[in-house]
């Protein structure tokens, strides 16, 4: 099963378990995710929402490069971008209380579900990045995102310096909000959820709604430019020799 989930309490843990231990974002998974969002905001007696790759594995290290690497035509790629902002909308728009356990890697499209979380617990071994310049592709809406929820100065700190981002660094600037060690952070997520999921629920609603309206709204204007962006960096085939090395590994 591709992601498993469990109730504790009045909260949904949902655990990434793709067969790659880095958790990689396919198609399933993405699925997967949207159902748990749907079940999370749809079923009363659920109160919170963790997302994680448990403990001993990573969040997400990024897109499935088997899936990613076969665009390359338009079509294909705006539909990608388009399905990419629907997803992270989805998450945003789960007006219960999220959590996200990062674990390893969050790259990329893991670093940014993360950022859609209303609370992000990390470890001294969690690595956040966004390297996606270094290796060919556009970082538009992780630039959006990390614009938005630091600064214009730290962002280009993450996206043009390529590398993982410390985790003090991290939990300064609230990328993570707790740094616990390896083997309590599901456990720290579910009680963090648990705390949240017992705030009033009307005024928690309506306070994250409107936070989060001005969010996704953004999100959806950039749209143009970031399948622009991801036209032309797949049509450059700057990304390739990427793909082709991580598909080897």
């Amino acid at each position: 099963m591709i992601l498993e989930t469990e109730v504790q309490g009045t909260v949904l843990v949902a655990r990434f378990n793709h067969a790659n231990a880095n958790n990689p974002m396919s198609l399933e998974l993405e699925n997967a995710i949207r159902a748990v969002c749907d079940e999370t905001e749809n079923n009363s007696a659920i109160q919170a929402l963790v997302l994680t790759g448990g403990n001993e594995r990573s969040f997400c290290a990024g897109g499935d490069f088997n899936e990613v690497a076969q665009l390359s035509e338009r079509p294909a790629v705006e539909a990608f971008v388009d399905r990419l902002i629907d997803f992270y909308c989805t998450i945003l728009n789960v007006t219960k209380p999220t959590v996200a356990a990062v674990g390893g890697y969050a790259v990329g499209i893991g670093f940014q579900v993360a950022l859609c979380c209303d609370w992000r617990i990390g470890s001294p071994e969690t690595k956040l990045l966004m390297w996606e310049l270094k290796h060919g592709l556009a970082c538009t809406l992780g630039g959006y995102m990390l614009e938005n929820i630091v600064s214009r100065a730290a962002m280009s700190d993450v996206i043009y310096g390529c590398e993982a981002i410390p985790v003090s660094w991290a939990a300064d600037h609230k990328l993570l909000h707790e740094v616990v060690d390896s083997p309590k952070l599901v456990e720290r997520a579910v009680a963090r959820a648990q705390m949240l999921g017992e705030f009033p629920e009307v005024t928690f609603r309506r306070t994250k709604e409107s936070v989060n309206q001005r969010f996704v709204a953004g999100l959806r204007e950039i749209a143009t430019e970031a399948k622009e962006a991801h036209v032309a960096g797949f049509g450059s085939r700057a990304a390739e020799k990427h793909f082709k090395k991580i598909l080897r590994e």
